[in-house]
């Protein structure tokens, strides 16, 4: 199975090769159909050979959204409910869920709203045992562990998928039972005690105007006028064209930019950029710029890159995220005024 990415158009496409292709049933129910749950497919053919073309447009994988995030209880939940309910759309078509991937680079989300897509590859041959396991031990790394409901959850999830011949069906459906029950139980508690808790909650917005009020104090409002400031930077400046955007400093080794503030670095409020848009890595002390599946495109040196493509990029080299531009510099100074420090700071 060779993968690949492309954009066609305003399409990004996910691409699995098949070398040895022959049609069988599992193919031509997810090339005719949308089925819920899974990525949409169709398919290309080349002589012996076939690729799966898979719709990600503004859809981002599970690895890269974790990157900068932990997963909360209602998270991990979402990832669940969307795998009980594309293992209910695979049964429905009878699709064998054998053939799901379940690594964490095929499954897509939309990270807004937590809406989970999958992957299935009719000639996939892993194993869904060693799929489960795996994926359970790598939510298990990226639990919010603040989050109690979270980290139960996680655990339960590991121990489930860690049993012995067990399948994604039962897995799912014994989570499914133990969430409803305990749903069932906590409703009577929960009615009765809204009196209660509706008073307990007016400490909480108390507190939280004071918090507010430390927060508004450590910003102070005087007028500094639009000075500008030098600062040495300890790597890479994106020193931005438009003093709308402020320039970024790159820190550590991977520096994700785009729109969606809370789980960025580099935040670019502009029509055309995406969500989670590009990404900027050091690796031995080289750095390069990668397109996470943006819909308007990243630039680099008026080039457009490819979906996922990694480019090297050097001092003076012109960057364009959609058409919020920037010239890279490695001299190691940032600068910036007054506006720009102010955004840099929300």
């Amino acid at each position: 199975m060779r993968t690949s990415y492309k954009r066609e158009l305003d399409h990004n496409y996910l691409i699995l090769e098949q070398e040895m292709f022959q049609s069988n049933y599992q193919t031509e129910m997810l090339i005719k159909n949308r089925i819920p749950g899974l990525l949409e497919c169709t398919l290309s053919r080349m002589d012996k050979s076939a690729a799966f073309y898979y719709e990600i447009t503004s859809r981002q994988n599970l690895r890269l959204v974790l990157e900068r995030k932990r997963l909360s209880a209602f998270q991990l939940e979402a990832l669940l409910d969307g795998l009980l309910r594309t293992a209910g759309s695979c049964e429905e078509y009878l699709l064998d869920t054998q053939t799901l991937i379940l690594e964490p680079d095929y499954i897509y989300l939309d990270p807004d709203t937590w809406e989970f897509f999958f992957c299935l590859f009719p000639f996939y041959d892993g194993s869904m045992k060693n799929g489960l396991s795996e994926l359970a031990e790598y939510l298990l790394d990226r639990l919010d562990k603040q989050d109690s409901g979270a980290v139960a959850l996680g655990y339960e999830f590991y121990r489930m998928a860690g049993e012995e011949n067990v399948s994604l069906e039962q897995i799912l459906s014994t989570w499914k039972e133990g969430k409803t029950k305990e749903k069932t139980e906590e409703e009577g508690p929960q009615k009765a005690d809204e009196g209660e808790g509706a008073k307990r909650t007016k400490p909480d917005m108390q507190a939280e105007t004071q918090i507010k009020a430390v927060t508004d104090h450590s910003q102070p409002h005087s007028e500094r006028g639009e000075t500008t400031f030098l600062k040495k930077a300890s790597g890479l400046v994106l020193r931005s064209e438009n003093p709308t955007y402020p320039s970024m400093e790159i820190t550590g080794d991977q520096f994700l930019i785009g729109k969606k503030k809370d789980v960025v670095d580099g935040f670019i409020k502009a029509r055309g950029i995406s969500r989670l848009h590009g990404k900027i890595s050091k690796e031995n002390g080289i750095y390069y710029l990668t397109d996470l599946n943006s819909t308007n495109g990243t630039f680099l040196n008026g080039g457009r890159l490819e979906v996922n493509e990694k480019a090297r990029i050097r001092s003076g080299d012109y960057i364009g995220f959609a058409d919020v531009k920037y010239v890279v510099d490695l001299s190691g100074e940032l600068l910036y005024n007054k506006s720009e420090r102010e955004e840099m700071a929300c």
